[in-house]
């Protein structure tokens, strides 16, 4: 063996002796809680009767009858959480991040979920959980084809959460800062010996422990390998230049301000049998993607008590099946009371006698015996009053303590209670909602968890620039795409083509995650078609602004393409608030804008031609008034001039014989003034010319 050799060798070994160390701490911490948590799920499942009493039972040919109501309780509480699931939400905090990258990031980790078929996993985790106390789901990595180089992050169903082993000395609820993990797998040894040709299958038993035992850790068929996660921490210096920029290799030629000693935490993934290492490499993720969903967790005096909804309904249960074995036994037994007969009554039939409670005999037949010379009454049952009613009151008194220690009552069952008005019975299943919210609560607080591992994994298993696939709230597709810093900036730009142009950064920014909890995207939709009908009722108008979102949220054949015709019959000034695509927009914008500016020219023109046109006709109303002005002025002249002319012609014909020389003075005078008028000149008193 060469020196490496022995180096790798001697590393192996000290490994694998650490892996089964911690194996070992960790399966005796838990040993009582596995115990106690493997009966609850043995009792769920309807192994009720202790196995003492049922061996007696059954030696005696008594009845050990199991009616078992588990389920129906524990379908409530999961088929609860099924109707309302905790919906991851990512949330922008700060960085450069942003709330349409958030957006994009949720539509991943939706992709992811549905892709991968999260629901199964963590419906799985929380059953086993509501069962025994705890359940696990975990986040792994994959190729998205055997070819290809593009990963894909998914969710995957850990189906006996025994074989999940941590480790005990974690402090958070979430195990979030948990040193190791162990996760046990069986593997066909055909599959064992094609994956690890050259590994030896060994027996490994410390890695076998309360609720995943096995024959033996390998048998003809299986062999038990172990995945084990671990923290490694290292250690490194910064240094700060002159700049005041940190950097981890100082720059030569460079002088460092001031340096400090940091510690680095890698998770590290390994798959081991008892005597090598079969598997290793290094996990992207900065958290051990185990994710734990836990019941009640409580520590008493130092001891964990790790528990479900079936640990304190055990003993109301067992009692249940009791009194129904013990009410099904006397009912059974009423028939076969014991006869009661004087000596020698039976004598030569007691063949038929003892028959007579197998067989329907038509006949008995006694010997008439007389005592004192009477003859005694024929053989006669014993009867004794069977506390039947007694029963049945233990029955139902049973029945009411299972309800109440489970918190679960008939009403929330399904049952007619004594509740009559709708909101009285809404409040009774409104209560028992409550009692098992806080299973529903611990599920967020794990898929939070879950989620953050998620958000922590996507900017470096999506570490090229790719189209990924996105899923909106309303279950819609859309394609973006996206990258993994700047140096990937000019190859996501290169995949722009039309329809798909949304470029992101998903390495930028730091966000956070937030659990929703309410109805699925389905029940809200149909809730809110029902209250957009009730509103139509009161407010029937609205009906020409809305009815294309009352059709598109129906799920009817036809529905999307009525909601589009109503869409395009929207009255004039009505936008889609909801129409989200920019270029869309812009073209939209673009032709507003245009139609506005013709519009505007138009307008412009118009107001030139009424303005022309009423330029001119006041320079028209101008002109009449002047003209009727001068009209007026001339009519007045002629008027005066004929005034005159009538005098002066009086005074002639009056003093005719002494003025013969004053008529010509006048007439030539008038010839003067009516010379002037025709010139369009002012005429002056006393027939002067100004």
């Amino acid at each position: 063996m060469t020196e490496d050799e022995q180096k790798s060798h001697d590393r192996t070994e000290s490994f694998l002796e650490q892996a089964q160390r911690r194996f070992k701490l960790a399966s005796e911490t838990e040993n009582r809680v596995r115990n106690e948590s493997l009966d609850d799920l043995k009792f769920s499942v309807g192994e009720q009767w202790p196995n003492m009493v049922k061996a007696d039972r059954e030696a005696d040919g008594r009845p050990c009858l199991t009616m078992n109501r588990m389920p129906q309780f524990i379908r409530k509480i999961t088929n609860e959480q099924r109707a309302e699931r905790p919906a991851i939400q990512v949330n922008p905090v700060g960085n450069g991040a942003t709330v349409k990258t958030a957006e994009i990031i949720q539509g991943i980790i939706r992709h992811i979920e549905i892709n991968s078929e999260a629901s199964i996993a963590i419906d799985h985790a929380f059953d086993m959980m509501v069962r025994i106390g705890f359940g696990y789901y975990r986040i792994i990595t994959d190729y998205i084809e055997e070819e290809s180089n593009y990963q894909e992050i998914k969710f995957d169903r850990i189906k006996n959460p025994f074989t999940v082993y941590f480790d005990p000395n974690h402090k958070k609820p979430d195990y979030s800062d948990a040193r190791w993990c162990f996760v046990i797998e069986d593997m066909g040894s055909d599959v064992f010996k094609q994956q690890y040709p050259t590994a030896a299958a060994s027996s490994l038993t410390d890695f076998s422990s309360v609720g995943n035992r096995a024959p033996g850790w390998i048998t003809r068929e299986i062999i038990r390998v172990a995945e084990y996660f671990y923290l490694e921490q290292e250690k490194y210096t910064l240094y700060q230049l002159q700049d005041e920029s940190w950097v981890e290799q100082l720059p030569e030629e460079e002088q460092a301000v001031a340096q400090v000693e940091r510690t680095r935490t890698r998770v590290r993934w390994a798959k081991i049998s008892a005597v090598d290492i079969l598997e290793e490499k290094e996990w992207p993720g900065k958290w051990i993607p185990i994710i734990p969903v836990l019941g009640d967790d409580i520590d008493v005096d130092g001891v964990r008590h790790l528990s479900g909804m079936v640990r304190g309904a055990k003993d109301p249960q067992r009692q249940y099946n009791y009194w129904i074995s013990a009410a099904t036994e006397a009912i059974a037994l009423a028939p076969k009371a014991p006869f009661i007969a004087a000596e020698g009554q039976i004598e030569n039939h007691e063949l038929e006698w003892a028959e007579s409670n197998r067989k329907n005999t038509a006949v008995l037949q006694y010997k008439i015996l007389e005592v004192g010379g009477k003859a005694l009454p024929p053989p006669q049952r014993q009867v004794a009053e069977t506390p039947i009613q007694a029963m049945a009151q233990m029955i139902g008194m049973a029945a009411g303590d299972l309800q109440a220690t489970i918190g679960i009552y008939n009403a929330s069952l399904g049952a007619r209670g004594p509740e009559q008005s709708g909101k009285a019975i809404l409040a009774r299943q409104r209560a028992a909602d409550i009692t098992s919210l806080n299973y529903s609560d611990n599920l967020s607080r794990s898929i939070r968890f879950g989620g953050r591992i998620i958000l922590d994994l996507i900017p470096k298993i999506y570490d090229r620039a790719r189209i990924q696939r996105i899923v909106n709230p309303d279950a819609s597709i859309d394609h973006v795409i996206i990258h993994n810093g700047q140096e990937q900036q000019a190859a996501a730009q290169g995949m722009v083509s039309p329809g798909i142009d949304k470029v992101f950064d998903v390495k930028v920014g730091t966000y956070d995650i937030s659990i929703s909890v309410g109805p699925s995207y389905q029940s809200k939709r149909q809730e809110g078609v029902a209250s957009m009908l009730d509103f139509l009722k009161v407010f029937p108008q609205a009906a020409a602004f809305i009815g294309d979102l009352i059709a598109g949220a129906m799920d009817w054949p036809g529905a999307k393409t009525i909601a589009a015709r109503l869409k395009r019959m929207l009255p004039p000034g009505v936008e889609d608030a909801d129409d989200e695509n920019p270029q869309a927009k812009l073209q939209q914008a673009q032709m507003q804008l245009q139609q506005q500016g013709q519009l505007l020219e138009q307008a412009n023109k118009m107001v030139q031609q009424q303005a022309g046109m009423i330029k001119n006709e006041r320079v028209k109303q101008d002109a009449v008034k002047d003209m009727k002005k001068w009209e007026l002025e001339s009519k007045e002249r002629i008027a005066l001039q004929k005034g005159e002319t009538d005098v002066a012609l009086a005074q002639v014909a009056a003093g005719m014989q002494g003025a013969l020389e004053n008529l010509k003075a006048v007439n030539a005078d008038v010839a003067a003034r009516q010379k002037l008028l025709n010139e369009d000149k002012p005429v002056g008193a006393g027939g002067k010319s100004g």
